[in-house]
């Protein structure tokens, strides 16, 4: 079975690769056969619509690669098409077996490939500053190795990611980080720049190829919505079962960095010619869940904004607010295709003494029933010439979660103790 086919090839080559640690040269010349370029194809047109990178998982012809490099394809399989191409010429179609959306990685199969020699994976992780391969197919420019090191999981990351110092470049996405002794431990999956990269654990790989058949049933983007439903369950739950941190914004007392995945930053205007005087608090989960090039997912953000007039009268002051709180939606992408229209609702929240006016807009994905985008406006008011105004965006939830999410997120919104 591909399985045990699988898990031979993974005992057999940890064994005889831990044995000795390779040079960058050794894992080049050993590895470079398994590494392929994917190709994302428009139909119409017969070029190259993207490009990533992808390697040999299995002696049945399955391979692995990055879901956005595969998403056009998922989204419009009638309008492109999937093909490899490897380092000396040769090349062939690609059918889509299964994706792990959440974690940015696509299962693939081509029958040309089978008995192709493949990589072994190894789930345990290196010890900080080993030395790691990347391979893939930067910008086009043919099968290149990078060297770089392993300095951890990333500590304030809402989903599971490896920092690695070296320089993946775009096309190499998709493409196998490999340890010192052979062993892939990541998937290349994204850039910083200056030599700061990202790579997706290899565990993930091997829960996407050992799922069981209940996971695997039913169509594609079927399966994709539970999986984003799933994990946008499980992230919330959390949230909301543990305390939220808060921090004192001049008289409020307001959600700062509910999570370790939630970083926090904060400004204050210091143009001497302002007329009102803005003090910012933003915060946000640093990524998020890539479902096409207009559209991504998963993600929490929030800001919040303390006014108070300075130089202009409370019905000025009060008119700018008054623009403000109904004006956004929040710059989410997503076309007509893919979401529908935001549809809002105002409402009044009086708690602790604390008289706020809430906007709550959601709108629906298309492709993926019982998700939503949910933005909510707060605006409390502390006197006349002072107001703070809230936003919350959640992006990717279904509505119980989502709604019982916003109205905590409105409720720890309160005046301050000092």
């Amino acid at each position: 079975m591909p399985l045990f086919r699988f898990m031979f090839g993974l005992l057999l080559c940890t064994s005889v690769a831990v044995a000795e640690e390779w040079t960058t040269e050794e894992v080049f010349s050993r590895h470079k056969d398994s590494v392929l370029q994917i190709r994302i194809i428009d139909a119409k047109g017969g070029a190259k619509r993207s490009i990533g990178s992808g390697f040999m998982i299995s002696d049945d012809g399955r391979l692995i690669t990055n879901f956005h490099v595969v998403a056009d394809f998922v989204h419009h399989p009638g309008e492109h098409r999937a093909e490899w191409h490897s380092s000396d010429g040769a090349s062939g179609p690609l059918e889509l077996l299964d994706v792990d959306v959440v974690h940015d990685l696509a299962l693939m199969r081509s029958e040309a490939l089978a008995n192709r020699v493949f990589l072994a994976v190894e789930s345990n992780l290196p010890k900080m500053g080993e030395r790691l391969f990347s391979l893939g197919f930067p910008y086009d420019l043919g099968l290149t190795i990078v060297e770089g090191t392993y300095n951890g999981l990333l500590d304030k990351s809402l989903y599971e990611r490896i920092h690695l110092t070296g320089s993946i470049n775009p096309g190499m996405s998709g493409g196998p980080a490999i340890d010192r002794n052979g062993n892939v431990i990541g998937v290349n999956v994204a850039t910083a720049g200056n030599q700061v990269s990202f790579l997706v654990p290899s565990r993930h790989v091997i829960d996407l190829l050992t799922r069981d058949d209940a996971t695997t049933r039913g169509e594609l983007m079927q399966r994709i919505g539970e999986q984003l439903r799933a994990n946008q369950a499980r992230y919330l739950t959390e949230l909301m079962q543990a305390p939220f941190a808060t921090t004192t914004l001049g008289d409020f007392q307001v959600p700062g960095a509910v999570a370790r995945h939630v970083n926090c930053w904060s400004q204050s205007d210091q143009a001497q010619e302002r007329l009102i005087d803005r003090t910012e608090l933003s915060c946000q989960s640093d990524d998020d869940i890539f479902l096409s090039g207009e559209l991504t997912t998963g993600a929490i953000r929030y800001e919040h904004e303390l006014r108070s007039a300075r130089r202009i009268g409370t019905l000025r002051f009060w008119a700018q607010m008054e623009r403000s709180f109904r004006g956004f939606f929040g710059n989410l992408g997503g076309d007509e295709a893919s979401v529908t229209a935001f549809h809002c609702h105002q409402d009044f929240l009086e708690h602790e003494g604390l008289k706020s006016t809430l906007m709550l807009c959601v709108r629906r994905y298309r492709e993926f029933d019982g998700l939503y985008d949910l933005v909510q406006r707060q605006v409390s008011l502390a006197h006349s010439d002072r107001s703070l105004q809230s936003t919350l965006i959640l992006t990717g939830v279904d509505r119980e979660h989502g709604i019982q999410f916003a109205r905590r997120f409105a409720e720890e919104v309160r005046w301050s103790r000092r």
